[in-house]
C-alpha cells in the first residue's frame, strides 16, 4: 500500500532527520509512529501527502511514486487530523465535514448523507449537532468532527499526528475507543504518530518505534513487549507502559489447549476437567463448555488492557475466557494466566511493590 524505499532527509543546516528508512505500510492496518521527541515520526508520516519531501529514496503508493501524482488529487486522497484540531472556526459543524468532498464535487445530498453517517459512527446525533459551531463544542467532540472530516471524501489513506495528545485523559480515552470501533468498519490504511506506547500498542495493528531518525523495531505490539529486540525498546516499553494498560493479546495463550470445535464437542472430544471456548467452523466464538455442558461466555476484544480483564473475569463465572478480534477467536486467556503476569512485573523493593 505505503512503501518507504531507501528515504532519507537532510535539512539545510545539516541536521539528518531521516536515515535509510525502510518501511512497507500494509492496506488497511494502522501503523503507530513512536519513539522519543526528535526521532523524525512527524516528518515520517507528512512525506506521504508531501509536505515534506525525501532528500533520498522514493515513497509509493499502490506501486507508484509519489511524484508521479498530482499533488492535489494525492492529499485529497489521504485525511489529515492534527494535534491541533483546527476546525474552521466560523463554519458549522457540517460546513467543516463537507470541505473536501465540496472540493471533489461531490452532490450536496451525498455530502449530507456522508456526514450524518459518520457522525452517528462517533456517536454525535447530527440533529443535535449538525447545525453548530466549533466553539460550542467540547475538545474531545472537536476532535471527533476533525476525526470525521479527515474521513468525508473516503480517502485511502488517514494520516493522525499526535491527535488526542492535547485532550484530558478521559476524553482520550474514549476517543481511542472510537477510532478501534471506526477503524473495525472502515478498515482504512492509517498511521498514527503518538509518543505514548500505551496509546500505541492499544491502537496499532503494528508498531514502528523509531530512534535518531531510523527503526529500530517494526512489529506487532505482542511481539515488541514481549521480544524487545535490544535495550532501547526494553527500556522505552519499560519506563512507560503500566502491566495494567497492556492489551490482553499480549497475554493471551495461542496455544488450542482451550478451544474445541463445535464438531469436536458433539464427539464428545474433550476432557472434563478442563473449561473449553467452543468455535463455530470460521473460527468464530459459540459458546464455553464445561463438564460437558455449553454455557453462556464473555470475551475480551484483543485490545483491552488487563484491568478491564479483570472486571470481565469477576462477573463471567468461568475460569477461561476467549480473546477475540473481528469475532474471531485468536487465543484464550485463564485468570491463573493473568496472575502470572502481572506477577511477572511486579517488583519488590525494600518491601515496597512496584510494577
Amino acid at each position: 500500500m505505503i512503501e518507504f524505499k531507501g528515504i532519507s532527509k537532510t535539512y539545510r543546516d545539516g541536521t539528518e532527520a531521516i536515515k535509510n528508512f525502510n518501511l512497507e505500510i500494509r492496506e488497511g492496518e494502522l501503523l503507530a509512529l513512536i519513539g522519543p521527541s526528535g526521532c523524525g515520526k512527524t516528518t515520517t508520516m507528512k512525506m506521504i501527502n508531501r509536505l515534506v519531501e525525501p532528500s533520498e529514496g522514493d515513497i509509493y503508493i499502490d506501486g507508484k511514486r509519489l511524484k508521479d501524482y498530482n499533488i492535489n488529487e494525492l492529499r485529497w486522497n489521504i485525511g489529515y487530523v492534527l494535534q491541533q484540531i483546527a476546525l474552521f472556526p466560523h463554519m458549522t459543524v457540517e460546513e467543516n465535514i463537507a470541505v473536501v468532498p465540496e472540493m471533489k464535487k461531490w452532490k450536496k445530498k451525498d455530502v449530507q448523507n456522508r456526514a450524518k453517517e459518520l457522525m452517528q459512527m462517533v456517536g454525535m446525533e447530527p440533529s443535535i449537532y449538525m447545525k453548530k459551531m466549533p466553539s460550542e463544542l467540547s475538545g474531545g467532540q472537536q476532535q471527533r468532527i476533525g476525526v470525521i472530516r479527515a474521513l468525508a471524501a473516503d480517502p485511502q489513506i488517514l494520516l493522525m499526528d499526535e491527535p488526542f495528545s492535547a485532550l484530558d485523559p478521559i476524553s482520550r480515552e474514549g476517543l481511542q475507543k472510537d477510532i478501534r470501533k471506526l477503524q473495525q468498519k472502515i478498515k482504512k490504511t492509517i498511521v498514527f504518530v503518538t509518543h505514548d506506547i500505551d496509546e500505541a500498542t492499544a491502537l496499532g495493528d503494528r508498531v514502528c518505534l523509531m530512534k535518531a531518525g531510523e527503526i529500530v523495531q517494526v512489529d506487532t505490539p505482542q511481539n515488541l513487549i514481549l521480544a524487545p529486540k535490544d535495550s532501547f525498546v526494553r527500556s522505552f516499553i519499560g519506563d512507560k507502559k503500566s502491566p495494567w494498560q497492556t492489551a490482553v493479546d499480549v497475554v493471551a495463550s495461542q496455544t488450542a489447549s482451550h478451544i474445541l470445535s463445535m464438531e469436536a464437542f458433539e464427539a464428545g472430544q474433550y476432557d472434563n476437567d478442563v473449561t473449553y471456548v467452543v468455535t463455530g467452523t470460521e473460527g468464530e466464538l459459540l459458546c464455553a463448555a464445561e463438564n460437558g455442558k455449553q454455557q453462556d461466555v464473555g470475551e475480551l476484544p484483543n485490545d483491552m488492557n488487563v484491568l478491564d480483564a479483570v472486571a470481565v473475569f469477576e462477573e463471567a463465572g468461568t475460569s477461561v475466557l476467549p480473546v477475540t478480534k473481528d469475532n474471531i477467536v485468536i487465543g484464550t486467556i485463564t485468570q491463573q494466566e493473568l496472575l502470572r503476569f502481572l506477577a511477572s512485573k511486579t517488583e519488590v523493593k525494600n518491601g515496597v511493590v512496584t510494577q
